[in-house]
């Protein structure tokens, strides 16, 4: 057999050779020692390799049974196995190309047996030295032996079932401690499963029964949906492949989710102790040092880098064209946690050549993309770049953290006013941003004094009279008055009266108006004609998604603010709901209710029922200007329950009192009847 030959071979060699049989055995010790804690994942990678399906771990008294149901084992494979770097694995094909990991297992066998088909062999370290006698020291894994029959006794048992069973290859190791068996156990990380090519499900049974079965969905030739049950829990995760590396991306409540910092690892098919720098986890062919624990930054890695960093720029170019939710977190996912313009001053490490190799991939898509300018808020901006067709980031993006300075180290730039100024008339945008704009040329004039600039936003629409757009001629030649309440706004946002003066006096030399806004000892009602409060409609879960318990526990307890956790609770109740909070434009959520119509919704947070809450001018301005798509969320938050309650039409349904300081409206009667989620 050819087994014998291999063996004879190898017997040869270590009689002439006592002192190297040594040296390997000092080898096998190291390399035992460098794969702590990883036997587990080795023997699991030696099955995916062998294009096992299933894989399976028992331990019995002080036998330890790895199974998997992979082709047999042949001649290459035992003599891979037996010499030390060794291996007919192919880099980039097959996990363990040094073929060294299986003697991992040293640091917890004394002996080890392989069943696999007609082969039955036996790796031992006394039966090695009791035939190379002059041998001061010898490995556990070189000369193979066949398996003594009182051995083949206390195993067969266990044998005949998991072969009865399908497997087909099965390891048995001898000498088995408690203590070192449930290091190995308690190390064993599931998500090395997400880059095996083959296996499916996995069974441990030692002190107690874990089993992982895993469900795959091709999605797309480059996407799949693997879902991962392990005992009661469960992860989905969302891969995207290309040139041999994989990004996952892990998947909550049906949407992808922004990995923490500490647990997004590279992986080189097993996870090393490397962080992505990202929210996603990352595999490729590294090379790695001899524990696998670390990348080695040679060709081969900087290589598989570009790949990854190829494909972040793939997906990040394909998903800020889109306007779905789930484009939205894909991208969320992919924004580095820290600064990318800090990382020249860091030591070379994954995350930093992983940036530099992003920022060169395709700058020509970068540098003709658009950003809004920071004085200009971002959902008005894009309704005028999208007049002139200029490439534009959706203004639900814009709130992910650190994506503008993301976009900006690609190449991304704002855009400038000059750019902007011919379509602004052409473009439906709101009151805030025919403010913000003003504020932007008020603030120029006052620091350079051009007259050709005045003449130029001459005829710009963005002063307010009667709730509707005028420009600085209209106003000037038909004598007109600019509302009070956008005097106010422009206040609000910074502006000191004595500024708008003098603004005026350069663009509306002759404005007739009053720009000093009158401040009253009585609150200022804001509608002449105020009712009675009106009740609101208490039903708008009516066409909401049954949802758990522990579903809307888990959203309560992951969010901190009081609008984040309205969103993710009306988003469980059938709403597509966005979160535009930081975005200054009156109001936090943005999106569709339930019926698919669109809905903004402003977040008030109270400690009791009644108590006052403020809406500002913007605030107020959105009510006026959309009434039936405009509610405030009144929210209160203890520690058994979060209540919701939502009013339509502020303008209409509440009592609203003008206050002085700082020109805000203030509401003290309100129906509160809210929807209550127990924690």
């Amino acid at each position: 057999m050819i087994i014998n030959e291999i063996r004879n071979q190898l017997l040869e060699e270590a009689k002439s050779s006592p002192n190297l049989l040594a040296d390997l055995a000092g080898l096998e010790t190291y390399i035992a020692e460098s794969y702590n804690n990883r036997s587990f994942i080795e023997l699991l990678q030696n099955a995916d390799d062998a294009n096992a399906t299933k894989f399976k771990i028992i331990k019995d008294n002080n036998f330890l049974y790895v199974a998997n149901n992979g082709r047999f084992f042949n001649a290459s494979d035992i003599e891979s196995l037996c010499r030390s770097a060794s291996s007919n694995k192919i880099r980039g094909k097959n996990i363990g190309y040094r073929g060294i990991g299986f003697k991992s297992v040293v640091s917890f066998a004394k002996e080890i047996h392989i069943i696999s088909g007609d082969l039955e062999i036996t790796f031992s370290k006394e039966r090695t030295k009791n035939e190379i006698i002059n041998a001061t020291r010898v490995p556990l894994i070189r000369i193979p032996h066949s398996i003594h029959q009182d051995d083949k006794s206390l195993i067969a048992e266990n044998v005949g079932n998991l072969l009865n069973v399908g497997f087909t290859t099965i390891f048995i190791f001898t000498g088995i401690t408690s203590v070192e068996i449930e290091s190995e156990y308690d190390s064993f990380d599931y998500k090395s499963l997400l880059f095996l090519k083959n296996i499916t499900t996995t069974e441990i049974l030692i002190s107690n029964y874990i089993s992982t079965y895993i469900e795959k969905e091709i999605i797309s030739e480059h996407k799949t949906k693997l879902k991962i049950e392990n005992n009661e829990n469960q992860s989905e995760w969302l891969v995207s492949t290309y040139n041999n590396t994989s990004i996952a991306f892990q998947i909550e409540n049906n949407l992808p989710t922004r990995i923490n910092l500490v647990d997004a690892f590279v992986y080189s098919f097993l996870p090393t102790e490397d962080i992505t720098g990202l929210g996603v986890i990352v595999n490729g062919d590294f090379s790695t040092d001899p524990s696998r624990k670390h990348l080695i930054y040679d060709i081969e890695t900087n290589a598989t880098i570009k790949n990854i960093a190829s494909q972040i720029i793939n997906i990040i170019e394909e998903n800020l064209g889109g306007n779905k939710l789930e484009n939205n977190n894909i991208i969320k996912c992919l924004v580095p946690y820290a600064d990318p313009r800090m990382m020249s001053f860091k030591k070379t490490s994954f995350e930093k050549i992983l940036l530099e190799e992003v920022k060169n991939i395709d700058p020509a898509f970068f540098e003709k993309l658009l950003l809004p300018p920071n004085w200009l808020n971002a959902k008005d901006y894009n309704v005028i770049a999208k007049t002139i067709n200029n490439l534009v980031v959706d203004s639900n993006f814009l709130n992910i953290d650190g994506l503008l300075s993301f976009l900006k180290f690609l190449g991304a730039k704002e855009a400038s006013f000059d750019s902007l100024k011919k379509n602004i008339n052409n473009s439906d945008i709101s009151t805030f941003g025919c403010v913000q704009i003003s504020k932007y040329i008020f603030v120029s004039i006052l620091s350079i004094s051009n007259d050709n600039f005045i003449l130029e936003v001459s005829d710009l629409k963005i002063l307010i009279h009667n709730k509707k757009r005028y420009s600085f001629k209209q106003v000037l030649s038909e004598k007109l008055l600019i509302d009070d309440s956008y005097i106010s706004l422009l206040i609000e946002n910074g502006l000191t009266e004595f500024d708008i003066k003098q603004a005026f006096k350069k663009l509306l030399p002759n404005y007739s108006g009053n720009l000093v806004l009158e401040k009253k000892d009585n609150d200022i009602m804001l509608n002449s004609f105020i009712q009675n409060v009106n009740i609101p409609t208490d039903n708008w879960y009516n066409n909401s998604k049954e949802i758990s318990t522990d579903r809307i526990k888990y959203a309560i307890k992951r969010w901190r603010t009081a609008e984040e956790i309205t969103l993710e609770i009306l988003n469980l109740n059938g709403f597509n709901l966005q979160d535009v909070s930081k975005q200054n434009i009156g109001y936090d959520l943005d999106g569709f209710d339930p019926n698919g119509e669109e809905i903004h919704i402003e977040v008030k947070s109270i400690t009791l029922p009644g108590q006052k809450f403020k809406l500002t001018n913007n605030e107020i301005g959105v009510a006026q200007a959309k009434p039936q798509k405009f509610y405030v969320a009144i929210v209160r938050q203890t520690d058994d329950f979060f209540e919701i309650a939502m009013i339509s039409d502020p303008i209409k349904n509440l009592i609203l009192n003008r206050q002085c300081m700082q020109w805000i409206w203030e509401c003290s009667e309100y129906e509160y009847n809210p929807r209550r989620f127990a924690l």
